[in-house]
């Protein structure tokens, strides 16, 4: 675990936390539940968003996400709040 998160880097480490939980062969622009995500894989990435950032994305909204740009949003507009 990241013990100084930095809520800069989140956009960044998406990519990787996405395919980290979802798999190598996920595709960024399928939707979370398309990709073979479940409600655990949404909570462990959303843990692991908040363990890399110090930002908290709630796991009900990577479930719903259309892709990983959208989840980027959510980090994005979190982030913006703080």
């Amino acid at each position: 675990m990241n013990e100084n998160p930095d809520p800069g880097n989140g956009a960044d480490r998406l990519p990787a936390l996405w395919s980290e939980v979802l798999g190598a062969g996920s595709d960024p622009n399928l939707g979370f539940l398309e990709n073979g995500g479940d409600s655990f894989r949404a909570l462990t990435l959303s843990t692991r968003i908040h363990e890399e950032t110090g930002i908290e994305v709630d796991f009900l909204d990577i479930l719903e996400s259309k892709n990983i740009h959208a989840v980027r949003e959510l980090l994005c507009s979190e982030s913006d709040a703080h």
